[in-house]
């Protein structure tokens, strides 16, 4: 029997934690993208952002999984079969934590398929648009 989950679109929920003191002009903690690669790129991206700010050693480390392209591919494989993808960075300012969902969403309809007439007569009196 195939679950509700598997009939409505899927999309990426990354977002970022930090446990340590707040670094100035950071990007965004969290976006939203419909595909799995962009959701590791974004994490990629905001890894590749704080690395400057790291200690030496794990810095080095930082840079090898940014250069691991297999590591990459193989979070991508995992996104797409509906397993999040978790990337952790300890540092002396905090731990970072990144992580990429795949959550289910509800289309959006585009257009209301109601007709003006009818919600005139649906709004409240007194309501813009509504009868008077």
């Amino acid at each position: 029997m195939v679950g509700v989950s598997e009939l409505l679109p899927r999309v990426y929920w990354c977002h970022v934690d930090h446990d340590g003191r707040q670094l100035q002009n950071w990007g965004p903690a969290d976006i939203t993208t419909n595909a799995p690669g962009l959701a590791v790129a974004w994490v990629r991206e905001a890894v590749r952002d704080i690395s400057s700010t790291l200690e030496r050693e794990t810095f080095h480390a930082v840079w090898g999984w940014l250069g691991d392209h297999g590591a990459v591919h193989a979070a991508v494989v995992e996104l797409r079969r509906g397993k999040p993808y978790i990337f952790t960075v300890p540092s002396s300012a905090g731990r970072w934590t990144w992580t990429a969902y795949p959550v289910s969403v509800l289309p959006m309809v585009e257009r209301c398929s109601v007709p003006a007439a009818r919600m005139r007569h649906l709004a409240p009196v007194g309501a813009i648009g509504g009868p008077l």
